[in-house]
């Protein structure tokens, strides 16, 4: 009798999870690249969910905990407040208004696109329903015109070492270029790689970025294995050497 029960449970619960279910907000892209020369650029954000979704987006200066009326950037986004429903496109207009910004290297703010979902009126699944709130960040990287080489021709200018750590080891990235450089990971050549391991992050344009490492090999130098992310969000592997 207690394994026919199991049994039963177990099979209510397989049907739950292969109920249909359809996600909310997608963003067509994972990064905003803005040009210098651009007046503007634009980003695709479609509803997939089956109700509507009221969508509130603006920039910040790298503040996770900001909000749209505490921060200040020199970029609006249009429009800013909208409802989106079911099924339903809306371009996303980012325009620079001009703000002090380097010309000397690109610099970095996030997109931030907030989804709301709709209360229920019904007071009975008002008492049974969570309300949901979910906020995307992306990166938004501007980009003056005339920066010399590419980010491309960058990563091969990047130099990394050793440093020391108060628990265990890590790499410095030092950045001599006016292009940020994107990880998706950052570790030593041949380690396994599962997602409690990954050290990602970005070497900032003219700058030094660390990433901390699981374990070193007491040597002068040694080589690491990086994932970058290109414009366009794909991932590409590369072999580097660090010294001590």
């Amino acid at each position: 009798m207690k394994m026919l029960c199991s049994l039963l449970f177990l099979s209510t619960l397989l049907l739950l999870f292969a109920a249909p279910s359809r996600a909310g907000i997608q963003l067509d892209s994972t990064r905003v690249i803005y040009p210098a020369d651009k007046r503007e650029v634009t980003l695709a954000i479609t509803n997939h969910a089956d109700t509507p979704r009221l969508i509130h987006a603006w920039v910040d200066n790298g503040d996770s905990d900001s909000s749209a009326q505490s921060n200040a950037t020199p970029f609006i986004v249009m429009p800013h407040i909208f409802r989106l429903d079911p099924d339903k496109d809306q371009t996303l207009r980012i325009i620079f208004t001009d703000g002090n910004v380097p010309q000397d290297r690109e610099s970095v703010f996030w997109l931030n696109v907030l989804e709301i979902q709709p209360k229920h009126t019904e007071k009975q699944a008002d008492r049974n329903t969570m309300k949901v709130t979910i906020r995307t960040r992306l990166k938004l990287f501007y980009r003056p015109q005339g920066l010399a080489g590419s980010p491309k021709d960058a990563l091969t200018q990047l130099r990394w070492r050793r440093v020391p750590q108060k628990k265990g080891y890590a790499v410095e990235c030092e950045n001599p270029t006016p292009w940020n450089i994107s990880f998706n990971h950052v570790g030593l050549k041949g380690e396994s790689l599962g997602d409690e391991a990954r050290q990602s992050g970005m070497c900032p344009a003219k700058g030094k970025r660390t990433f901390s490492l699981r374990w070193m090999p007491e040597n002068a130098g040694g080589e690491l294995t990086l994932i970058t992310i290109d414009d366009f969000g794909g991932y590409h592997t590369e072999e580097v050497n660090y010294s001590r």
